[in-house]
């Protein structure tokens, strides 16, 4: 019986473990060909100016982070600056994070993946864009022109990201899918 007992809790322990170290890593990688072919535009810019507020039925927070364009790599960007959209942000001191989500930062140099979609935020009109494939549609660039990635973490598929390569490569590789 008292065999019998633990041999079914250690297994449940052992099963816990090793599904719980899957569990956060919900998405696939995708390759710099892939994140391009689903990408209505491709920048590089500077993060203006963030901010979040609360969606109309107020159960969800957003952030519009504008970006000052630098070069449109790929697509059509039709102004100087856009807006970019996505979940998350905080709030008169209340927090939302979403797992694998890109976090826009003010001053912050990056090249990002985009798609155009509608906003949230019921005043806004124009359209607006969304990062594609969430955090892995962005690379933070540094002072010596590499191009790093970070936030996310991915089940499969982590040898077709590039996660640290130079800025000039990186737009070469986007420029060359067809």
């Amino acid at each position: 019986m008292i065999k019998t007992s633990f041999a079914a809790v250690l297994a449940a322990v052992l099963s816990i473990c090793v599904f719980t170290n899957h569990a956060h890593a919900v998405m696939t990688g995708l390759s710099t060909e892939e994140l391009t072919k689903s990408s209505h535009a491709v920048i590089t810019g500077t993060v203006e100016d963030v901010q979040s507020y609360w969606s109309s039925d107020r159960k969800t927070i957003f952030t519009t982070a504008s970006i000052k364009i630098s070069e449109v790599i790929r697509g059509k960007a039709v102004q100087n600056t856009i807006t970019v959209e996505y979940e998350g942000g905080e709030v008169d001191g209340i927090g939302l994070r979403i797992s694998d989500m890109a976090v826009l930062s003010k001053g912050e140099k990056i090249l990002l993946f985009l798609k155009t979609v509608k906003s949230k935020k019921a005043e806004q009109k124009e359209d607006v864009f969304r990062i594609v494939g969430k955090a892995q549609g962005k690379y933070h660039i540094d002072n010596q022109g590499i191009a790093r990635k970070s936030g996310f973490s991915v089940i499969d598929g982590k040898e077709v990201i590039d996660n640290e390569v130079s800025v000039e490569t990186l737009i070469n590789k986007i420029k060359g899918v067809e």
